[in-house]
């Protein structure tokens, strides 16, 4: 009977494919639920100085869920789905990593400035698990 064993090299690139995900699940939780939004609120008069104008009174915190509507919650876990995505496939494990690195790169590329950065590690993780990963062998026929 053949059992199915992972060689070295792939256990190391599951655990860095796991990295990724588990990378990816953070920064979209700590999206969702951390206070990353203020609102301030300036005063100001005819008799305040230039001073007490400047200073901002900072009023109210808020996660970017309930900033930018529930329709966000999706955008945030598209990197954790693409990078456990590359993980369920073992047959073609090197190009599901590829084609999930690119993906969340493309994430990071289209939202550069606003969540684009904080899953920058996920997906240069899942191009290094996709490059180091061997390719698969062509069939015998």
């Amino acid at each position: 009977m053949d059992t199915y064993t992972f060689s070295e090299r792939t256990k190391s690139q599951t655990i860095v494919t796991l990295i990724a995900a588990l990378w990816a699940s953070l920064v979209a939780a700590y999206l969702y639920f951390a206070a990353t939004y203020d609102r301030s609120v300036v005063f100001f008069g005819p008799e305040m100085s230039r001073f007490q104008v400047a200073r901002n009174n900072v009023i109210d915190y808020a996660g970017a869920v309930s900033v930018t509507g529930p329709g966000s919650a999706f955008g945030l876990t598209i990197p954790v789905f693409l990078a456990l995505s590359s993980l369920a496939v073992r047959k073609h494990r090197r190009g599901a990593s590829l084609v999930a690195g690119g993906l969340t790169l493309g994430v990071c590329l289209l939202w550069p400035l606003s969540i684009g950065v904080l899953y920058l590690p996920a997906a240069l993780l899942l191009l290094l698990a996709g490059a180091r990963t061997h390719a698969d062998p062509a069939p015998a026929i």
